[in-house]
């Protein structure tokens, strides 16, 4: 492993080795463009001064002119008439020479004036930096040479790589010097770590003055021995906290073990009495099958829950989405725990409103709401939705405010109650399928007054409709 001071080192001279090739391709780069930049002004003011000599000259001068201007200046120099055709050129006689109309820099000065491209010249087979002026209805084109600029921009970003290249062989010295003295109370350091590996927590740990950092892991190494009292009582913790995580997943395995218990002990209980009783009367014997019967359900319930409970926490469940009233489902939901819960009012507040969404889970997410709030009050219980939100309201007996947030976990159950059946995961069913519906489930309770359990519609709300009821 290496020594702090050599990861230094060695990435400090990665950082400059890094800093040197992005500076050298960075200014490769600016420095080009300032030099297309500066040509490109020189072309422009050779074409000005051009143009004003061209002005009143006889055309059979013109290539010679331009010849001579090629000649001390290197540039190459284009006449084209204004549907393209070229009319003069500095380095060949045009005739045969394509038309220009379709070229960048000519489309460019026919919309704005001046035109400028950097491009391969099929005719000189080299790259060129082209700068063209509508002058009088016609265009004139300066062309100079990439390798040209290229000769000069290496040369400057030779001189500014050397005057970089300098600064950064400061860079390193200087860093070279800071390694070894970082080296060097590194060790002060380890020195003081081996004191404290042999339980030699007196020993004091050599001043550092090199960094601020080193100052203070000293200064905390000096706590060490305190904190190392700290973790037996740390530790003790962390272990009661681990017992009662055990104690909870047992009490959870207790509780579903104790739901299933019930309802297996009453099918065998009725089925063996079926059994071994040959000659019972015909009712009582179809009062022990509805028994069977309705335990059976029950156990399948149970099981239907957890199963889905499972899918929603493995994501695996996917929405079967429709458009429906809820207030259909609603009153389905009010008349079958009316059957089940004889006796009691169930009071429906429905505005006529069209949702889009999974129909057989939102029954779901109403039946579990309804029937909690019908469990823990022996008020009337209300379905309220008022096209914006939809509302299971009770009067009951509330819940206490540090166990609002803990009531919609999976397996969680309320020390006073058994939430949802017992096992504790209808109400992890609802706030599950509610966020799959893009929507949350909102808890309002004041103990000993009631409790609200509703959800916002959001985008599952459609249009109000007409009600025919």
């Amino acid at each position: 492993m290496l020594k702090l001071s050599q990861l230094f080192f060695r990435r400090m001279a990665l950082i400059l080795t890094g800093t040197f090739l992005v500076a050298a391709l960075i200014g490769y780069y600016l420095l080009r463009q300032m030099e297309i930049e500066t040509h490109a002004r020189m072309l422009r003011n050779l074409l000005t001064v051009l143009e004003y000599d061209l002005k009143d000259l006889p055309p059979a001068r013109i290539p010679q002119t331009l010849r001579q201007i090629h000649h001390r200046t290197d540039v190459r120099i284009t006449v084209i008439a204004p549907d393209g055709r070229v009319l003069y050129e500095s380095n060949r006689s045009p005739v045969g020479m394509e038309n220009h109309a379709t070229r960048p820099e000519i489309l460019e000065a026919k919309a704005k004036g001046w035109g400028e491209a950097v491009r391969h010249s099929a005719t000189l087979d080299v790259d060129l930096l082209y700068v063209a002026h509508k002058d009088r209805g016609r265009f004139v084109r300066a062309a100079y040479s990439l390798a040209s600029i290229q000769r000069q921009l290496l040369s400057l970003w030779l001189k500014a790589l050397g005057v970089f290249a300098l600064i950064l062989g400061g860079i390193f010295l200087f860093s070279l010097r800071l390694n070894r003295r970082i080296g060097k109370e590194s060790g002060q350091i380890h020195e003081g770590l081996e004191q404290l590996l042999e339980k030699n927590y007196d020993a004091d740990i050599a001043p550092v003055e090199c960094c601020r950092e080193f100052a203070e892991i000293r200064r905390m190494l000096q706590k060490v021995a305190k904190k190392l009292a700290k973790r037996e009582r740390q530790k003790a913790k962390y272990t009661k906290k681990l017992k009662t995580l055990t104690q909870r997943q047992s009490d959870i395995i207790s509780a579903i073990s104790h739901e299933f218990k019930n309802p297996v002990a009453a099918v065998m209980g009725y089925a063996q009495t079926l059994q071994e009783g040959q000659n019972i009367d015909p009712e009582i014997r179809r009062r022990f099958l509805d028994k069977i019967q309705t335990n059976a359900e029950k156990i399948s319930h149970m099981i239907d829950r957890l199963a889905l409970a499972i899918k929603l926490e493995n994501r695996t469940f996917t929405l079967r989405k429709s458009r429906f009233r809820l207030g259909e489902i609603a009153q389905s939901v009010r008349e079958t725990l009316l059957q089940k819960y004889p006796g009691r009012n169930i009071r429906l507040e429905c505005a006529p409103v069209e949702i889009e969404a999974d129909r057989d889970m939102l029954e779901q997410v109403l039946m579990n709401l309804t029937e909690n709030a019908l469990k823990y009050s022996e008020d009337d219980v209300t379905l309220r939705c008022d096209g914006a939100r939809m509302e299971v309201i009770d009067h009951g007996e509330g819940i206490d405010n540090e166990e609002l947030e803990k009531i919609t976990k999976k397996f969680y159950r309320v020390d006073r109650h058994s939430w949802n059946n017992s096992i504790g995961v209808g109400l992890y069913i609802v706030k599950y399928i509610l966020q799959l519906h893009d929507t949350e489930l909102e808890i309002r309770s004041v103990p000993g007054e009631g409790s609200v359990f509703g959800f916002s519609l959001g985008k599952m709300k459609g249009q109000l409709v007409t009600s025919n009821e």
